[in-house]
């Protein structure tokens, strides 16, 4: 008896080893399709480093490129927008001239940025999009995937930076301009604020490329988490393995808890189409401005 107690405890064990809250937003080894029917890829790795991810955003980039290359044939016909999928690309591409580039950039460099701004655009919202596909992944859940965004428009910004200014020019513009009128210790003293905000200001280059990673990274990982738990209620209430006490031999609880948890869940989902949208908006939108600072920074 005591056998047959360790070898369901082992079981049970075992179980919830396979359920993890943070899957979806981890790269892996393995990709699922239809995880019921055991239907996935296994072995995804090189150099032993998992391709899950790397493969996800290879697909967001090929839809993006393909979509790119479809609309720009289209548009050189000199035909009107037609159909559904036209008109919404090109809305999203108007929409990052006019609601990003623009104010961000500034009205005389923004087609200069145009491009690489619809790029990241449409990159990170086909990202956040696939990750709300069931079973499959969100790249932008990992702190990697936006942390190498993050470098990218780290250099974008930067470069743009020297190349309007100069390269003694733009370190010139991170020192701040301070006077204050008095002796020898009141120099002394504006010298040591200047000293103290001129590294602060150089500091602050690095940390935007940060805040950029984290807003993302940090926003996409407590919605996919907060979905995953809030569909674990039924399993807490229901499954063997993780059935809370007060729901051991009330079977009743998972017809109340079950329609509020797929309920919320679907409303939550809609509400995740909304901020994957949003969060590729503010990904970009602070990346023009950062561009905008650094060409024209304030004096």
């Amino acid at each position: 008896m005591a056998a047959a107690e360790t070898i369901s405890t082992a079981a049970s064990a075992e179980v919830k080893a396979k359920i993890d809250p943070f899957a979806h937003v981890v790269d892996s080894h393995h990709l699922e399709f239809l995880p019921t029917a055991k239907f996935g890829i296994d072995g995804l790795e090189l150099f032993g480093l998992p391709l899950k991810f790397m493969i996800l955003m290879t697909v967001s980039a090929i839809i993006v490129g393909v979509s790119m290359i479809w609309l720009g044939a289209k548009m050189r016909s000199g035909e009107p927008p037609r159909g559904k999928l036209w008109n919404l690309i090109e809305s999203l591409l108007f929409f990052v001239r006019d609601k990003i580039a623009r104010p961000g950039v500034g009205e005389h460099d923004a087609n200069t940025f145009l491009p690489y701004l619809t790029t990241l655009f449409l990159f990170i919202f086909v990202m956040n999009l696939i990750g709300l596909i069931p079973f499959l992944g969100s790249p932008t859940a990992s702190i990697m995937v936006t942390g190498a965004l993050a470098v990218v428009s780290f250099f974008v910004i930067h470069i743009s930076g020297v190349k309007s200014n100069g390269v003694g020019g733009y370190l010139k513009t991170f020192i701040p301009h301070i006077e204050l009128e008095g002796g020898m210790v009141m120099k002394v003293m504006g010298f040591v604020i200047t000293f103290g905000m001129a590294i602060l200001e150089y500091a602050t280059a690095f940390i935007r490329a940060g805040v950029l990673a984290v807003r993302l990274f940090a926003n996409m990982l407590a919605g996919h988490t907060v979905l995953f738990m809030i569909l674990f209620f039924i399993a807490l209430v229901s499954d063997p393995a993780y059935q809370i006490p007060i729901a051991k031999g009330q079977d009743w609880l998972y017809w109340c808890v079950m329609p509020f948890s797929v309920a919320l869940v679907t409303a939550l989902s809609l509400l995740e189409l909304f901020i994957a949208g949003l969060q590729a908006f503010i990904f970009t939108f602070l990346t023009a401005v950062f561009i905008g600072l650094a060409k024209h920074p304030p004096h």
